[in-house]
């Protein structure tokens, strides 16, 4: 299987990407729970507790992939208006089959949707995938209205010596081996850790997200040291 190129490496990257993901749709769920031991499903919780989705809101599940937290969001608040939005169609479609929300298939570099079409919107572990996650950042500052609430869990380049500690030892052990015995594309799983250690730490993101239009911008790191979460307002 050949390399797929990080961020930067390449100027033709996208079909590469889009095609890796579709590969691994299949086992993306399984490999998400016993990777994480399940605390994945605990990291969407946090992210929906701070956004307090409400009925009657119109919801953007950005790079949704197989729709895990569009799933959540729909069991908790019924009466949320929920569009999920992936660059994957094999991923996507899982989420729709799991799901029974609608979707579309989008770039998050240049989303299909009106300005000011949402009242809050999330992204967990698709940022560090964009070309330009400044340019992702400016996209979903469009398509919130003023006041609407921005959401995004993502696997952040770690600083202290204690989360390099933790990065290390799933990036370099768990996550090759289990790539290995459990996807159809072991590479992909390699390139999971190298986008993680190539991307932005959460400080840097922080500040990338406070230049592109959001203010109130809050950032946590969640168990067990590996996920980052930042939550914003809409200026």
């Amino acid at each position: 299987m050949s390399t797929v190129p990080l961020p930067g490496e390449a100027k033709q990257r996208g079909s590469a990407v889009r095609a890796m993901f579709d590969r691994v749709a299949p086992s993306y769920d399984l490999l998400n729970r016993m990777m994480s031991l399940r605390i994945d499903q605990a990291w969407r919780g946090r992210l929906l507790r701070d956004l307090a989705p409400r009925d009657g809101e119109a919801m953007l599940d950005l790079c949704a992939g197989t729709m895990d937290v569009a799933a959540l969001a729909h069991r908790r608040v019924p009466g949320l208006r929920i569009v999920g939005a992936d660059f994957s169609f094999g991923m996507l479609s899982r989420g729709v089959q799991k799901t029974g929300l609608p979707a579309s298939q989008a770039d998050a570099l240049a989303l299909p949707f009106k300005p000011t079409s949402f009242d809050l919107a999330t992204v967990t572990f698709g940022m560090r995938n964009l070309d330009s996650y400044e340019t992702g950042l400016a996209e979903l500052a469009r398509v919130l209205r003023p006041g609407g609430r921005l959401g995004i869990l993502e696997f952040f380049r770690p600083e202290s010596a204690g989360t390099r500690a933790v990065h290390v030892a799933i990036n370099r052990i768990m996550v090759p081996v289990m790539g290995r015995i459990l996807s159809p594309d072991p590479e992909a799983y390699r390139y999971l850790v190298k986008s993680m250690e190539r991307f932005a730490s959460r400080p840097e993101f922080e500040e990338g997200t406070r230049r592109h239009g959001f203010r109130d911008v809050k950032g946590a790191t969640l168990f067990p040291g590996m996920c980052g979460l930042v939550t914003a307002v809409r200026a």
